[in-house]
């Protein structure tokens, strides 16, 4: 007898010691655990993952590269230093001009022997015979290099230039860093939208399975509780002995189906903290719990809003202007580039030939011929121009179909956790019932257990319908590009 009393009360004893720890450990654990909403776990989101800092250092980079692209329209300044050591003296090669020279020669002489010839006795002569006579007297002479005593060459000056005209290509240039940088800009949106819906379906994951948990901790606890009593009635003889077997059945699998979520629930805290990019060391819990809010969809103004904030649709905005200020630049090509330019010598005295101080001008250049390059590359920005066009077209008609397959789904999501409203109240008045029903000695143990069972059912199902509801609009929000938008909807009371 007082074998079956102890047999009788190792159940009772498990049930107090599951209830002391499932009292207790939380009250433990929050003393450590951080409590995340869903907008601050979002933030650690933004502020940890590394994609977010591997996108945001892009940013940064097309900024600069932007500030880059203002410099064409200043001058360029340069200071220039050199230094040249020759290993002999630089001579003249007399030889390439001495005909030159014996002509200009020639030319000197006879122009004096016209304007002086009769001051110095040549008045007889005239001017072609001296020509004559002194270029064939120079031609026999033999040809002497000039050397120019100097094997040490300081070089040293300022030059600047500034574009005029460059046929657009500078204007061209610009636009085009400061679409890269809008792209950069609109990358980075995206990849916090791809993270925030990720976030907001795990830790939607993580609150659903805390409700999972505590539903099937109270059914577990509830057949502990149903066990107890079918035992105590087989020891009162009110109850054949099989009864007890059946209910030992219903502990047994509800033990399983909470362990098992239990440890779903590990692994999305897992997921949850790898988005976050927390350490192991920080402890977290989340919200214990969201309620249901209705929302009226309005399908129009959802399409409208993301076709202006659809990163996507966005992006390939910026792709468009690329592909026409590339076209520009290619048109560029065909015009002249025009710059002012000007050089300060500040060792002239040292140069071999002496330049002067200043040097100022202005060039033009245009291309005339390079193997039909510049034309086919203009041809092939008209094409890509095109492309561009044909690529929005293709993702606007994505978007649409996108946004009205979620709006679709979130609809039906709502019906169908609205079903279960009443679902689960009459399952959880049905389990009230037939327990009240079996305590009075009126009802069956198996009507216990599946009332138990139905009202877990209907009750999970309801979670998981509640949840699904919520990942459809997030997915919605998204798809517009907004997915931030529902966390004000899913943590207001």
């Amino acid at each position: 007898m007082k074998n079956r009393i102890r047999e009788f009360e190792k159940p009772r004893l498990i049930v107090l010691l599951i209830l002391i720890i499932t009292i207790l450990f939380p009250l433990f654990v929050k003393g450590q655990e951080r409590e995340l909403s869903m907008a601050q776990a979002l933030e650690l989101s933004y502020h940890n993952n590394e994609q977010i800092k591997r996108y945001s250092e892009r940013v940064e980079q097309k900024i600069y590269a932007d500030k880059a692209a203002k410099g064409n329209f200043l001058p360029s300044v340069n200071l220039l230093f050199g230094y040249t050591y020759l290993s002999e003296n630089m001579e003249v090669n007399t030889s390439q001009l001495k005909s030159s020279l014996d002509d200009l020669g020639g030319k000197y002489g006879a122009a004096f022997v016209e304007a002086y010839g009769d001051q110095i006795g040549l008045s007889g002569i005239t001017s072609e015979t001296a020509y004559s006579t002194i270029v064939n007297a120079l031609s026999q002479l033999p040809a002497y290099n000039v050397v120019i005593d100097n094997q040490q060459i300081p070089t040293a000056a300022i030059t600047a230039t500034q574009p005029i005209f460059t046929g657009g290509k500078i204007i061209a240039g610009k636009k085009y860093a400061k679409a890269e940088l809008e792209t950069a800009n609109i990358e980075l949106k995206q990849i916090k939208n791809e993270i925030a819906n990720e976030l907001i379906e795990r830790y939607l994951n993580v609150v659903l399975l805390n409700q999972v948990v505590k539903t099937r901790q109270q059914v577990y606890e509830g057949m502990l509780k149903h066990k107890e009593q079918a035992a105590r009635a087989i020891q009162l003889e009110i109850l054949p002995k099989h009864v007890l077997l059946r209910a030992q059945v219903a502990v047994a699998n509800a033990e399983k189906d909470l362990n098992n979520d239990l440890n779903k629930l590990q692994l999305a805290k897992m997921a949850l903290r790898t988005t976050m990019n927390l350490p192991d060391s920080e402890a977290f819990r989340v919200m214990d719990s969201i309620a249901y809010h209705h929302l009226s969809l309005d399908l129009d103004s959802l399409l409208n809003t993301a076709y202006v904030q659809q990163p996507a649709l966005e992006l390939i905005n910026q792709k468009e202007i690329m592909a026409k200020q590339s076209h520009a630049i290619e048109k560029s090509k065909f015009m002249p580039n025009i710059a002012a330019f000007g050089t300060f010598n500040m060792l002239r005295e040292d140069l071999p030939i002496i330049p002067p101080k200043f040097i100022v001008g202005v060039q033009a250049q245009i291309n005339i011929f390079n193997g039909f390059k510049d034309i086919n590359k203009l041809k092939a920005s008209k094409h890509l121009q095109k492309e561009v066009e044909n690529a929005k077209k293709y993702a606007t008609q994505q978007i649409h179909l996108l946004v009205e397959s979620n709006y679709i789904n979130a609809l039906n999501q709502q019906k169908l956790y609205t079903s279960h409203i009443t679902t689960v109240d009459l399952a959880k008045e049905n389990l009230r019932i037939n327990t009240r029903r079996f305590e009075e000695g009126l009802g069956k143990s198996i009507d216990v257990i599946d009332a138990s069972l139905l009202y877990e059912k209907s009750k999970v199902e309801q979670l998981v319908a509640l949840d699904g509801y919520y990942k459809a609009i997030v997915n919605l929000y998204t798809a517009i590009g907004e997915p931030e938008k529902i966390i004000p909807i899913i943590t207001s009371k």
